[in-house]
């Protein structure tokens, strides 16, 4: 290894560590200058710091930090980063905390302020995701490969895709399944993808643990579903 080299992976694993000892300080700080920057807002810092703790999907600063599990510094570790605040939360804390100033913005704008630390940081950049349904689309998409290995193909075919989600306190499993019309006159289950996320810091950074592609083989009768997509035969 040059010393080029490794004077960079140095940097590296110092920029890892300050990470998952200061992020929540971070963005705590960026939250502030947002305020300050765009709305002449001072805000204190233990407002910043419980607001923070409310856009990783904690009810306080102090179960934030007593959260050994799941410590938000994991987040460097994280294969997916879900930046999409539980409004509920935010909004209950921004009503809850005393002597916020009262023109502050709605909590949607604020997470623009919260999260550029994580947006700016480029080890983060290929993570970050809006939502699960995009993360689940995603990986589902990648294993229409294997689809196509077993001689399955949905190119060409009228498909309608579900997506169901079901969370824990450890992990989110998340199926997405393709349903289509094969120039048939009853519906088709055609295949799914199940995918596993762990919860590994805070509610926000997770790690892929299973992605499952299954298939079928027939039709299936669900008037539910016929009414929730409109169809009629």
């Amino acid at each position: 290894m040059s010393l080029n080299t490794l004077d960079n992976y140095r940097v590296q694993q110092l920029t890892r560590v300050a990470m998952k000892l200061d992020i929540t300080k971070a963005c705590a700080d960026s939250l502030r200058a947002f305020t300050q920057n765009n709305y002449g807002i001072q805000l204190k810092s233990s407002h910043a710091h419980e607001l923070v703790a409310a856009y990783f999907g904690y009810a306080s600063r102090a179960a934030l930090i007593a959260d050994k599990q799941c410590p938000i510094g994991n987040l460097t570790d994280s294969d997916v980063i879900i930046l999409n605040p539980s409004v509920p939360l935010v909004d209950q804390r921004l009503k809850s905390l005393e002597n916020l100033p009262l023109e502050l913005p709605p909590g949607d704008i604020l997470a623009g302020g919260v999260y550029a630390p994580i947006f700016g940081n480029e080890q983060f950049s290929e993570k970050i995701w809006p939502g699960f349904n995009e993360v689940a689309m995603a990986l589902a998409e990648e294993r229409a490969q294997t689809f196509e290995m077993f001689g399955e193909n949905l190119k060409g075919t009228d498909s309608i895709v579900d997506f169901v989600i079901k969370t824990t306190e450890s992990q989110v499993l998340m199926t997405v399944t393709f349903n289509y019309l094969a120039n048939a006159k009853k519906l088709l289950r055609h295949s799914a993808v199940e995918i596993k996320l762990a919860r590994i810091a805070g509610c926000v950074g997770y790690n892929k643990t299973e992605v499952i592609p299954i298939f079928y083989g027939g039709h299936f009768s669900d008037p539910d579903f016929e009414l929730k997509h409109g169809i009629t035969w």
